[in-house]
């Protein structure tokens, strides 16, 4: 991974930081490989994710989410290019890359590749994630598999 790697706060990284940023390497790695059984082994058992829902999100319920996503984007490929540690929390920057080889949403597979950024805030007790935000370019993704017009895309940032 190349990722940018720093800590927020004056001064040498603790060894909790340390931890945490390697966490999130080992999650983004579980990740590419399609493990995640893998990813919800490292997560406290009521770790909450905080998404795009009104309501945050149990872990079995985020699971299920990455099953269905994975099923859709087999071939998912995150690259971390930036990770910040600062005491319990780790904020990630991610440019995600994949091939649309599976139904999602109401699309159909079109195979096309896509990509978008995402960035996340994960929070950690004695090296588990128990809380996670994420926010995920989905009107990119969304446009580049044919769900919304292109020119969505112009009223983004």
């Amino acid at each position: 991974m190349n990722a940018t790697v720093s800590s927020a706060g004056i001064g040498s990284v603790t060894a909790e930081e340390e931890r945490n940023r390697q966490a999130v390497c080992k999650l983004i790695e579980a990740w590419n490989a399609g493990e995640v059984a893998t990813l919800a082994s490292m997560w406290e058992a009521r770790m909450v994710h905080h998404g795009r829902e009104s309501e945050p999100t149990s872990a079995v319920d985020t699971a299920a989410e990455m099953q269905r996503f994975l099923a859709a984007f087999p071939d998912l490929r995150m690259e971390l290019e930036s990770v910040i540690a600062e005491g319990d929390m780790v904020a990630t920057r991610i440019q995600m890359h994949a091939t649309h080889l599976g139904s999602f949403l109401d699309a159909e597979p079109t195979g096309r590749t896509v990509s978008c950024r995402l960035m996340g805030q994960l929070r950690f007790v004695d090296g588990r994630v128990v809380e996670h935000w994420g926010v995920a370019d989905g009107l990119q993704l969304l446009t580049q598999i044919g769900l919304l017009p292109e020119r969505f895309l112009a009223a983004t940032a």
